[in-house]
């Protein structure tokens, strides 16, 4: 330790010199002698360097050093530093080559998470028509098309009760196995549903679809172990960034899934089983590449409490061994506020709604709802319904449920690049999503209200609104529209990309904000319950969609106007901003 303590006061020095002799400030010749006084205060001074007592003064010539560092061997050493200002734990770091393999592997689960809300719904006409037809030559007797449509119902939304199940023993698995390792054994989910499900066929059961869908669900809800890795292992200066890749993994694997069931690929009668069966391929790479990277240091210091392990972690992640700093604040975090640490403190469900962990946990939860609650999932669940109903015909409606799919990836990069920029937070961001998305559901109403009742005048008023979308959408429309159907029809399409684009900003946020505003003690249990949460939300949307449409019709969206504005006053009144501060400084704020 002393000689590490002298190595660094020895390249402290050689930088100062430098420093020194870049401004012309050359040291004394060696012919001029200091005086006796002098000469006992450098003394002093360096005894006290050399003992570590001055400490403030020795961070003071940190701050004066290169941002990077430097290397007396001639070679660059990249180091983890403070923020500027003084009075703040915020730890600065750069994305390194670990920390991107880390984020790869970890969010392939993020992938095949989306993959599998998306891969239904190219092939469900097709599914349906097999379902009848294994019906009959296992029973000799034809199913009709209500019971056919009621099973194929079942295999969409068990996928939703899996991702409740899954997220309520997310907790366990997370403090019990780790993030990493969690995701690891959670793949033998992924193997065991995509054969049953790529191999229905030679089965010739299709309930054997049923559990193959439960058991991916129940996978779907354990990747929350993604964003919290994600918000674990960054420096603070790219949490952000990097726990919106998780959202940003699950728009990309939803596009893969609904080209992957273009009829020119796999979305034929024949073939459609191959959508489940290449699912096994992420899995299999990261299954392979899990065990390369490093586990969470926090997770192994706070609930496993091998320091000198979590310190080798962080120094792959980080790229340097300068990380004593960040050690100590894990080590703090690790106490809690109770002072117990998180291995000794065992936390229920219950404890999350008491004392200091309720209105963070409130919070928690109802953003989850304002996610799910917001409507985007019921035009994501019946979006080729609608683009129907606009006047395109199945093909192009295919195509522009790919379109829906594109734009959603483009703007979830747009938001990984926001949620860290100087200008924005996660609460501002947050802010606009909802006010977006509150404006869309007014837009669609009303053109949806338009189109039924015949009216175009509504058309002209919202030309504005159009432009973006008419570039890439209007010949497809024009084929089967007259022109001021086209304009009306192509409106009623951007207002569901319009809503697709606010939902990004509002879909990656919440995932990776339940993990910043809890200590390490509680934040497995936090993930836990948001995540049953958002699952359950969901569920309800799926369920109570089409019988409040077939009620009120064109005025659906209304309900979700509603509870939008519910959601804008809650965000604005009571969520805090976490970017750039630690969890105890978020806690400080929320207990204010």
């Amino acid at each position: 330790m002393m000689r590490s303590c002298r190595e660094e006061e020895v390249r402290l020095t050689f930088n100062i010199v430098e420093d020194r002799i870049a401004a012309g400030q050359d040291e004394p010749e060696k012919d001029n002698k200091p005086d006796e006084e002098d000469v006992g205060s450098k003394e002093k001074n360096k005894k006290e360097d050399a003992d570590g007592d001055n400490a403030k003064n020795k961070e003071d010539k940190e701050q004066g050093s290169k941002e990077h560092g430097s290397s007396t061997t001639g070679s660059k050493v990249t180091r983890s530093k403070l923020s500027e200002d003084p009075k703040s734990k915020v730890i600065e770091g750069r994305f390194t080559s670990t920390l991107a393999a880390a984020v790869t592997s970890v969010t392939l689960a993020s992938f095949q998470f989306g993959y599998h809300i998306g891969c239904v719904n190219a092939p469900g006409g097709l599914i349906t028509d097999w379902i009848i037809q294994s019906h009959r030559e296992k029973y000799n007797v034809t199913l009709d098309k209500q019971s056919a449509d009621l099973t194929w119902s079942t295999i969409v939304a068990v996928f939703g009760v899996g991702g409740a199940i899954g997220g309520l023993i997310s907790g366990f698995i997370a403090d019990k196995c780790g993030r990493r390792n969690g995701l690891l054994c959670t793949n033998v989910l992924v193997f065991v549903a995509t054969a049953m499900m790529a191999f229905v066929k030679i089965f010739k059961v299709y309930w054997t679809m049923v559990v193959g869908r439960l058991l991916i669900g129940i996978y779907a809800g354990l990747t929350i172990l993604v964003p919290m890795y994600l918000t674990e292992v960054p420096p603070t200066n790219l949490r952000g960034m990097i726990g919106s890749l998780h959202q940003l993994l699950v728009t990309i694997g939803i596009l893969v899934s609904q080209v992957v069931g273009l009829p020119m690929l796999f979305g034929t009668q024949s073939r459609w089983p191959f959508i489940f069966g290449i699912a096994a391929i992420p899995a299999l790479i990261q299954v392979i590449s899990l065990p390369l990277i490093p586990e969470s240091p926090k997770f192994t210091l706070c609930f496993k409490g091998q320091v000198e392990q979590a310190t080798k972690d962080l120094e792959k992640l980080r790229g340097t061994t300068d990380v004593a700093a960040e050690i100590d604040m894990m080590r703090e975090e690790a106490l809690g506020p109770k002072g117990q640490s998180a291995a000794e403190e065992h936390l229920t469900f219950g404890d999350m709604f008491r004392g200091d962990l309720r209105w963070p946990m409130t919070i928690a939860v109802f953003l989850m709802i304002a996610q799910q609650l917001s409507g985007i999932n019921a035009v994501m669940f019946y979006s080729t319904v609608i683009f129907k109903q606009a006047g395109l015909t199945d093909e192009n409606a295919v195509y522009a449920t790919i379109g829906v799919g594109i734009v959603n990836v483009l703007m979830t990069v747009v938001s990984v690049w926001l949620v860290d920029h100087p200008r924005f937070g996660r609460r501002s961001l947050l802010l606009f999503g909802m006010i977006g998305m509150w404006i869309s559901t007014l837009l669609l109403v009303v053109c949806i209200s338009t189109s039924m009742n015949g009216a175009k005048w509504g058309s002209y008023g919202a030309i504005f609104f159009i432009m973006l979308f008419v570039i890439s959408f209007a010949a497809g429309a024009a084929q089967i529209t007259p022109k001021l159907e086209v304009v009306l029809c192509i409106l009623q399409n951007y207002m569901l990309l319009l809503m697709n684009t606010m939902y990004v900003v509002t879909g990656s946020i919440p995932w990776f904000f339940v993990s910043e505003i809890f200590f390490s003690n509680a934040r497995a249990n936090a993930n836990s319950v948001a995540t049953l949460t958002n699952w359950s939300s969901n569920v309800v949307v799926g369920l109570l969609f089409l019988p409040i449409n077939n009620l009120i019709q064109q005025y659906t969206f209304l309900v979700f106007t509603g509870f939008l504005t519910l959601f804008t006053f809650f965000i604005y009144k009571y969520v805090p901003e976490t970017k750039g501060k630690t969890t105890e400084e978020i806690n400080a704020e929320l207990h204010q």
